[in-house]
Parts: C-alpha cells; structure tokens; sequence
C-alpha cells in the first residue's frame, strides 16, 4: 500500500459567481490537467482536510466535486458549510468512501458541472471517481477572494 496526497491551494472568486480549481495541485503529476487532483481508481476512501476562510464582503461556498468519466463530467462529493463574508479560519475534516453508506432513504439532489447544489455541509459517499476538483461560489457583493486550501489523501492497493 502506498499513500497519495494532494493539496488545492486556491483562491475563492473575487466577484460574485463561481470558478472550478485551476491552480497547479501539489504533489499531483503532470497527467491530469492543472486544477484536478488524481488518479484515485485503486482508492476505496480518501481523506479530505480543509481549511477554509470567509471571503470579503459575501458568502462563500465551497464543493469537492468528483469525475468518473476522465474529467467530461463533475458531480458534487462534499459541499462544505458555508461561510459568511470575512469569516474566521476554519478547518473541515471528511472521509469520502467510494462504498455507500446507508444513512437514509431520501434521495440526495447534487449538482453537475459548473451548477453545484449539494446542501451546504452534506457529503455523497458510494460513488467511484478518478479525480478530483475544487468549485467554489462567491456570493452577491464579495469583493475579494480568500484562500482555499484542501488536502485530499488515500491509500493504493495494487493487488486489491
């Protein structure tokens, strides 16, 4: 087994509206484009750390979202709470397991691509991905981005 690691570190919308993760991932390898974290096939869980920080002037949000398809497709994994504008530093601990998790019989609403609506605080497990990327929405009058870092990490089996 061995463990990879990677680390979002990005900076939320300065305006109003949303944007997917596009700085370079560290630790990533250069097979995935910039922005993305990855690849995760021979992950079962993967461990995600985040510390996050309110924008200025409005309300941030900030979603994991997961690709099964190489990257064509998004669905939201984690939606993180939602920070109001100049909130205080935060840090977030989730595991996101690709094995469903019986937690309830509604169905969960998600969003896709650049149209995120996974409630805020909520995580979907029992999905499979091969990586991984940041959205992050800046709400009506923010003025100024905030820092975002997520960490994201697993163990690979090769004979599993």
């Amino acid at each position: 087994m061995s463990l990879v690691s990677f680390t979002f570190n990005e900076v939320s919308p300065a305006s109003a509206g949303g944007a997917a993760s596009s700085l370079p991932v560290e630790n990533a390898g250069s097979i995935f484009p910039v922005g993305q974290a990855g690849p995760f096939d021979l992950v079962g869980a993967v461990e995600v750390l985040a510390n996050l920080v309110g924008a200025t002037g409005g309300p941030l949000d900030v979603y994991l979202q997961s690709s099964q398809d190489e990257g064509a497709t998004w669905r939201d994994q984690i939606h993180f709470p939602q920070l109001l504008a100049a909130a205080s530093a935060v840090s977030y601990h989730a595991v996101l397991s690709d094995h469903p998790q019986a937690t309830s019989d509604t169905v969960t609403v998600i969003g896709i691509n650049s149209t995120p609506v996974l409630a805020a605080g909520k995580i979907v497990q029992g999905t499979g991905f091969n990586r991984l990327r940041l959205y992050m929405v800046a709400g009506t009058s923010t003025s100024a981005g905030a820092v975002v870092q997520v960490t994201v990490s697993g163990k690979t089996c090769s004979h599993c």
